[in-house]
């Protein structure tokens, strides 16, 4: 799913979130617990934005080098890695489902290789979140259920509070999807109020954001069959281009109100791209 060069260009980022969540095992991230013993077990190398009252001044002295002690209470991050897969993800060359797939490939990877677990969530389904994978061994099986993910009816905000019902710890949301569902703001606001913080990688095909069309036209919604018959001019272009930017703008606010970070991921742009030049300035990565 990812080429050899991709997955180098993975290998010293670390999901950087806005705040510390309580973790379900032991793992490189500092719990926000107290009143626990910390016991030393092992060290690892310093990365940016890495808590420096961990790090081993006499190791840094004799060897000019920064390691970070790690302790027995640190704990992993939860990643909810929902993936949309839903009918309007089809749409595209390539597909927003297969751009999608890949993009959620290449965040997983790095929340395995930075010790954190990570749950897949189908955002097409209403399905609970899959078990739990921990480490870069899982890489592959992280992939396996990316490709085994189901198209289903469901809307990515209905996956969403099928997600709050369930009983799951907080922790990081990461949407992958076209976000074409008008609910989608309200959803990642109910997850904001549940103590979750949200990412969106918003994938949308060129074609989406910058229409070729022109004269009479027979539309049909490919979520719900939905036909509409239209006649496409510079004033229905123009109409288009300013509900999609509010619908962004909504979204964008949404996550951002939960400590979040937003992203626009463009089909025809490569995942190289789309790390360095969109998610990395926009600090996703420590």
């Amino acid at each position: 799913m990812l080429s050899p060069r991709e997955t180098r260009l993975l290998e010293s980022l670390r999901l950087n979130p806005s705040r510390a969540f309580r973790g379900a095992t032991k793992g490189e991230r500092v719990s926000k617990r107290k009143g626990i013993s910390i016991e030393f077990a092992d060290f690892r190398n310093y990365s940016d934005g890495d808590d420096l009252r961990h790090l081993d001044w006499n190791v840094l002295a004799r060897l000019e080098t920064p390691v970070l002690r790690t302790y027995q209470d640190e704990e992993d991050l939860i990643l909810y890695l929902v993936v949309d897969n839903s009918a309007s993800m089809k749409f595209g060359e390539p597909e927003k489902a297969e751009v999608a797939a890949k993009v959620g490939a290449a965040l997983g990877t790095i929340a395995l290789i930075g010790g954190d677990a990570v749950r897949l969530v189908n955002g097409s389904h209403s399905a609970p979140p899959q078990q739990p994978l921990r480490g870069r061994s899982n890489a592959r099986n992280l992939f396996s259920r990316l490709e085994m993910l189901e198209a289903g009816e469901k809307s990515v905000s209905q996956a969403i509070q099928s997600l709050l019902k369930g009983s799951v710890k907080n922790g990081l949301v990461i949407l992958v999807s076209d976000g074409l569902d008008e609910a989608l703001p309200q959803a990642i606001r109910a997850l904001g109020g549940r103590g979750f913080e949200v990412w969106m990688a918003h994938v949308l095909d060129d074609g989406e954001i910058d229409p070729d069309l022109e004269g009479d036209l027979r539309l049909i919604d490919s979520e719900n069959d939905q036909i509409a018959e239209i006649t496409v001019n510079r004033d229905t272009l123009l109409a288009y281009k300013t509900n999609l930017q509010t619908h962004i703008e909504a979204i964008r606010q949404s996550v951002q109100r939960t400590g979040g970070k937003y992203t626009l991921v463009q089909t025809s742009e490569s995942l190289e791209h789309t790390i360095s030049r969109r998610m990395k300035p926009e600090r996703w990565f420590a």
